[in-house]
């Protein structure tokens, strides 16, 4: 969380402001409080429950209900990617680090469709092709066969539990995937043609 009063709202997916609406103050060891309150987000007024505990620099967010997301993922990635990356970190927040694994997984295969892979290709087979079409190069294709591997794990029931930190990996190795296949590009196209603009 960006400071103790903001989330990324899991419903509108912006990072807003708590609005604290009502509560109660309870007394915990030396001099502290746990505060439980009902507060809204500032632009959906998505409601939650949190726990907050009193400190140096006001009342922190120790927990909320709904969660709020880790991150948001940013608008230049392809709809059907970000809707796929979302979910993974919307599973992410709660726990369920197979479900974020094998979102993360699904949202490499949607990346290589994207990108030209043949349709109806095992993942490891798509991820080779655009790898050999100079498309992504060794070090993309290790990422993403690294979330290929441990999002085949979540997806298979005996093979090794697939734990936080396996999933924080993961979904790190996404975002990087799609930081240099969709948000670089954009964002240098933008620059190309601002550049362009301006030379006219």
């Amino acid at each position: 969380m960006a400071d103790l009063n903001s989330i990324y709202c899991p419903k509108c997916r912006c990072h807003t402001n708590l609005i604290y609406r009502a509560g109660y103050e309870r007394s915990i060891t030396g001099g502290k409080y746990l505060y439980h309150a009902v507060e809204e987000c500032n632009n959906c007024q998505q409601h939650f429950l949190t726990i907050r505990l009193n400190g140096q620099y006001g009342k922190k967010i120790l927990k909320s209900y709904p969660e709020s997301l880790p991150k948001t993922v940013n608008s230049l990635i392809s709809d059907s990617v970000k809707k796929d990356f979302e979910e993974a970190l919307l599973c992410q927040s709660v726990g369920a680090y197979r479900g974020a694994a094998v979102l993360a997984r699904r949202a490499v295969q949607l990346i290589c469709l994207d990108k030209g892979a043949k349709k109806g290709e095992k993942l490891h087979k798509q991820i080779e092709e655009l790898f050999d079409n100079n498309i992504i190069t060794q070090d993309i294709k290790d990422w993403a066969d690294e979330v290929r591997y441990i999002g085949n794990d979540a997806a298979h029931p005996n093979k090794e539990e697939v734990n936080k930190e396996d999933s924080e990996d993961i979904l790190e190795l996404l975002e990087s995937l799609c930081d240099v296949l969709y948000v670089a590009p954009a964002r240098a196209a933008k620059r190309k043609q601002k550049r362009k603009g301006m030379a006219e």
